[in-house]
């Protein structure tokens, strides 16, 4: 009989930088869930940067032949290929690159017109995005269809795996599904997850269904947005991430209780690991069995994080511009 080893505990590894670029100016980045593409981009340049595992990459100028630099609201990547949203010269849109070059537009507007912001879903098999063709009014498009909006003050808070979209303005926010309105709230802050929307208001943490029903509810657990537009509150399948400012993080179930509680803030979480920052030290751990997985040392604070759903591979941004790529090394089982 051919023998089977079993792993008791996750197993852990090294992390190893692959390939690093300095930037300047806001770090918009994203990397696709397995992790094979990473997009970074230099916003004071207008330059995209891909970027693979084993540390080839390539480089895009963004400005292509218009006269103007144009100024980038954000970056997704989505099916082996990267989405810019930006004001460009003559437009305001996206353009699409892919590794071996730019591969179309999507444009939108006109000169003067603004590009707001640019989301997928963590899978990435929804993704939506926000211009301001003219005071007062913006546009939506979300999977290619658009929905016109009579205001210019929305962000968009998040898009879950079905389609449910939140938009926030100031104190307000509004729930989307295929272009329906289904649900507003008198807070901005409200995320969804899959089919269920996590919301601070009156001082609690609520989770509603989408027909607006209570499923749970924890007083003084309240969630923002903080600096770099990041959420103090990050929900995954099993676990609920929630960082209270100048202490730790509570993980909860989504019952709302708490489990245990982590070191430093959330940057990041997908169904299998979460990645947990304090200083310039960043901690993943197992979901399985909260068990330390891996550390990192950065050169300086992190801004934003992404990890591959496997957890090996790992692309990490300054809070001002820079980006380090990571991928697993000495991988072992830890017993």
């Amino acid at each position: 009989m051919p023998s089977t080893t079993t792993a008791h505990y996750p197993k852990s590894w090294r992390m190893e930088l692959v390939w690093t670029v300095n930037t300047t100016g806001i770090p918009f980045m994203d990397m696709t869930p397995d992790g094979s593409l990473s997009a970074v981009v230099d916003f004071e340049k207008a330059i995209l940067y891909l970027a693979k595992p084993d540390g080839k990459s390539r480089v895009f100028n963004l400005q292509g032949n218009y006269a103007v630099e144009p100024v980038i609201a954000g970056v997704i990547t989505r099916g082996g290929e990267a989405y810019v949203l930006a004001d460009y010269q003559d437009f305001t849109g996206v353009e699409v690159y892919s590794w071996n070059g730019r591969t179309g537009e999507k444009r939108h507007g006109w000169a003067g017109s603004v590009a707001d912001n640019i989301i997928r879903s963590p899978s990435g098999n929804h993704f939506c995005y926000l211009i301001t063709p003219n005071a007062g009014r913006q546009e939506l498009y979300c999977d290619g269809k658009k929905l016109s909006l009579s205001s210019d003050e929305y962000v968009i808070n998040s898009v879950s795996d079905l389609g449910v979209v939140v938009l926030g303005k100031g104190d307000e926010a509004l729930v989307l599904k295929e272009g329906n309105k289904l649900l507003t709230f008198k807070t901005g802050n409200v995320i969804a997850y899959r089919d269920k929307l996590l919301v601070s208001e009156n001082g609690s943490l609520k989770v509603y269904s989408l027909s607006g029903r209570i499923l749970a509810e924890r007083k003084g657990y309240t969630f923002k947005r903080t600096t770099l537009m990041r959420w103090t509150l990050i929900p995954t399948g099993k676990y609920i991430f929630r960082y209270e400012p100048l202490e730790d993080t509570s993980v909860l179930d989504w019952n709302l209780t708490e489990v245990r509680i982590l070191q430093g803030f959330p940057y990041f979480a997908n169904e299998n690991f979460v990645i947990m920052g304090d200083g310039n030290i960043l901690r993943c751990y197992s979901l399985k069995d909260f068990r330390e997985v891996f550390r990192v040392e950065l050169p300086e604070t992190a801004g934003y994080v992404r990890l591959s759903n496997d957890g090996r591979v790992l692309l990490v941004s300054g809070e001002f511009g820079g980006f380090w790529l990571y991928r697993a090394a000495d991988v072992k089982d830890r017993g």
